[in-house]
Parts: C-alpha cells; structure tokens; sequence
C-alpha cells in the first residue's frame, strides 16, 4: 500500500513540475514578444529615413509630392500606413495612380502616374489618354485640347466619335475643334478653320464622308472656308459662306 501511494505522490509532483515550466515559457514568449513589439512600435526605432518620389512630372513636382507626404512619415518601418500615404498622394491634382512599397530597412519609395489629357469634357473636366474623365482646378483654363461634349452615360462613344472623325478629316489637313452631341443624340462638331458642321442623328460618318469627297471642289476658288454646313439631307449639304453669302451644294430631298 505504502508503494501506490509514493508512486501516485511521484506522478502527482512531476506533472505539477511540467505545468509549472510551462507556465514559464508562456510567460517567457510573452514578454519577448512584447519586448518586440515595444521595439518594433517605437518610432524612434526602425525609423523611416528616406522617401524616394518616381514619376515623369510634367504637371506634378517632386518637391510638391515630398512636401504632402513628409507630415506623414512619422511611424517605424513596420508600422507605417501605406494607404494613408496612397491616399494623401492620390488626392494632388493630376495624379492618376500611385504606387508605395517599403524598403528595408528605412525607406519608403512612391512612384506617380499623372493623367495625360487628350480632350475637355462637359465644362470643368478633361478625358486622359485612357479614356476617364477627370477634375482638375484649371481645367478649362488648358489650351491646345479639343472640346467634347455630350450626355455623361455616352462618354465613351463621344470620344470614339471623335477619333473616328478626326482620322477623315486629316486627309484634307482638317481638324476637329468642338465636337458636340446633344440630349436628343444629333451631331455637329466646329472645325479649327471655325467651319459649323451640322451631322444630325442619322449616318454621321456618312455625311461627313459626302461632305469631304466634295470638299476640294467646294473649296476652289474660295477665299476662306464655309461659316456653316448643313448635312441634315438625304442627298447633298447646304452651305453658307461669311458675309451671309450662301449657296446650295446637292439637292434637298
């Protein structure tokens, strides 16, 4: 009997050993973890020290993005909030995307995209050379783009309307200056020699191809271009020439 019970009082002590050791470890691995994250929150340990700024700047600066950013880059290397510092950037006129990633040990590299504008837009926006509208303070104050302008659902369709002219029209060394369409889907579009040309809903690009196979011989002898043409005909175009000079071209049918 006195044997069972000194063994039972054996095993009794060496698992109350074993939990107490794994009490230690516990606690142990807690407090290094702790000294860690204590080290690692700390932002006068692993600090950022350098904020390298990539882009082609045309309308951005580096200075500008540097000086938005720095405020910010008041963390350490493991805390600091890239999509803060994305969204800060983000919001700089003309900025496109933005792109950020940590270099160990103490660097942090942004890298910009700018919008490339190709065209305004309704007033107060342009088009990128992607194809998305965007604001921007002076906006219309930009010079040397063309106009376009139309419903916002059918953006899309104004601008491909837009390169789809234009290639027509450079044959004869012609441009689009202000390209419109209106609510009830009619075309018409100002050329940069200040011409009016009125599409309407129907076969656009044909009637601008009925106009420019007849252009030259339109244009002969003329001392200036039309100031407006009409294509809203079956067959033929009206035209008025400056000084309320007008003549018919083609038949109204």
């Amino acid at each position: 009997m006195n044997r069972y019970r000194e063994a039972g009082f054996r095993t009794s002590r060496g698992f109350t050993s074993g939990l107490l050791a794994v009490v230690i470890l516990f606690f142990a691995a807690m407090a290094g973890l702790a000294w860690v994250c204590m080290g690692i929150v700390a932002s006068d340990r692993w600090p950022i020290r350098w904020l390298e700024i990539n882009g082609t700047f045309q309308r951005v600066s580096a200075e500008q993005l540097r000086a938005t950013l720095t405020p910010q880059i008041h963390s350490s290397f493991f805390t600091i909030d890239l999509r803060k510092l994305g969204d800060t950037a983000s919001g700089i006129s003309w900025v496109s995307s933005v792109q950020i990633h940590k270099k160990w040990p103490d660097t942090v590299s942004v890298a910009i995209e700018e919008y490339d504008p190709v065209a305004h837009w309704n007033r107060g926006r342009l088009i990128s050379s992607k194809g998305q509208p965007f604001k921007v303070p002076e906006a219309d104050e930009l010079q040397g783009l063309p106009w376009l302008q139309g419903p916002e659902v059918r953006l899309a369709e104004v601008l491909e309307t837009w390169v789809e002219f234009n290639d027509l029209l450079m044959p004869l060394g012609l441009e689009i200056e202000q390209l419109e369409l209106d609510q009830r889907g009619a075309w018409s579009m100002v050329l940069v020699n200040g011409t009016h040309v009125h599409l309407g809903r129907d076969s656009a690009a044909e009637r601008l191809q009925r106009l420019l196979g007849s252009w030259n011989s339109l244009m002969r002898e003329q001392p200036a271009p039309p100031q407006d043409i009409d294509l809203r005909y079956t067959n033929g175009f009206a035209v008025m020439w400056p000084q309320r000079l007008q003549r018919q071209s083609g038949t109204d049918s």
